[in-house]
């Protein structure tokens, strides 16, 4: 297992530096996500859960820590108003799209919802099983959803902004690392491990790490510290090929019981977050990307790894989910009463 682990990993990696060094935009994750699903599909499914896809949540955080500045935390706070009113319309398209589910399909009404909240895709698949859904069910849905956002938002960067991308991609390139920013690197995910293992929270690991790797870069190491492009490739590559790999044949076969729904309630929630990015832009004049990588409902170190690759604002759209991720938990107990209510009524 360990073996094929490692060959798979190192194929994502090759894979990931040559559609980097051809200037694929998101090169590298894509590279990872186009062999985890190839490896699922038609090998064998591979479980990198737990420990490992910390350990690669730790880096992609770090990594976008390293590269934060202080101006973000005021730019959040310009954007209190747009953020609220994108989460208060994704909170409300998941229990929408999560009805028609239950409507269109035989799932019962909790498994319906689960399969359609908006992000926190771990989280939501483990706390699934607790209330009674079907979790199996929800892993193949959320898995889809994500596999599908992050294979398609690239090649949309790319078609409509390739000049921009095209100057922006210096391709593959193996740049030196200082020895002090290396032990500030290592020490940044370690810290970050240590504080997930002792205060567990939603996208805990990303917001770990982000909230390390900006203060040792801007205050251990006086804001000197830059760490080399690829490796931020490399922590986008390892999120794809572990995203990837979900998508399995049992996930194939899951969502072909659902039917024709699945595809459908797929569409609706991709024009949904396409419909709300416009609106996002509107608000806050940021670039229709950057707006949409904020602002789509999938995971938030997926998305944050794409804006990373694509040089959209990684920071701003990673404090952007973290902030969506532990506003949708908090609403979370509300609306699962909501649907428990609404089902007993309807017996």
């Amino acid at each position: 297992m360990l073996r094929e682990k490692i060959i798979c990993v190192g194929a994502a990696l090759l894979l990931g530096c040559i559609l980097s060094f051809l200037h694929i935009p998101a090169g590298w994750l894509l590279g990872g996500l186009l062999t985890g699903i190839g490896y699922g599909l038609f090998l064998k499914r591979l479980a990198f859960e737990g420990w490992p896809f910390r350990i690669v949540l730790a880096l992609v955080g770090v990594n976008v820590g390293f590269m934060m500045q202080t101006e973000i935390f005021q730019l959040i706070g310009q954007y209190f108003v747009p953020l609220l009113l994108s989460l208060t319309l994704t909170l409300a398209a998941g229990v929408g799209i999560g009805w028609l589910m239950n409507h269109w399909t035989n799932l019962d009404p909790l498994t319906a919802y689960f399969c359609c909240v908006p992000g926190g895709a771990s989280e939501v698949i483990a706390l699934s099983g607790d209330y009674g859904a079907d979790n199996r069910v929800v892993a193949a849905f959320h898995t889809a959803r994500i596999t599908f956002f992050v294979l398609t938002i690239p090649f949309l960067a790319g078609f409509f902004y390739p000049d921009e991308l095209q100057a922006k991609s210096a391709g593959f390139a193996l740049e030196g690392m200082e020895l002090s920013v290396l032990a500030g690197l290592l020490s940044a995910i370690l810290v970050t491990i240590l504080l997930f293992r002792l205060w567990k929270v939603p996208a805990g690991t990303l917001f770990y790490g982000i909230f390390t790797g900006f203060i040792i870069s801007e205050w251990v190491m006086s804001g000197s510290a830059s760490l080399p492009s690829y490796i931020g490739g490399i922590g986008q590559a390892l999120i794809g090929v572990m995203v990837g790999i979900r998508f399995d044949r049992p996930t194939f076969f899951k969502l072909k019981d659902i039917g024709k729904p699945s595809a459908i309630l797929l569409a609706i929630y991709f024009l949904f977050s396409l419909t709300l990015a416009f609106i996002f832009e509107w608000m806050t004049g940021l670039p229709y990307m950057t707006s949409l990588l904020s602002t789509v409902p999938a995971g938030a170190a997926e998305m944050s790894s794409t804006a990373m690759a694509l040089h959209l604002e990684p920071t701003l759209v990673a404090s952007l989910h973290i902030i969506r991720v532990i506003a949708l938990f908090l609403f979370l107990p509300f609306f699962i009463n909501l649907i428990k209510r609404a089902a007993e009524q309807g017996n």
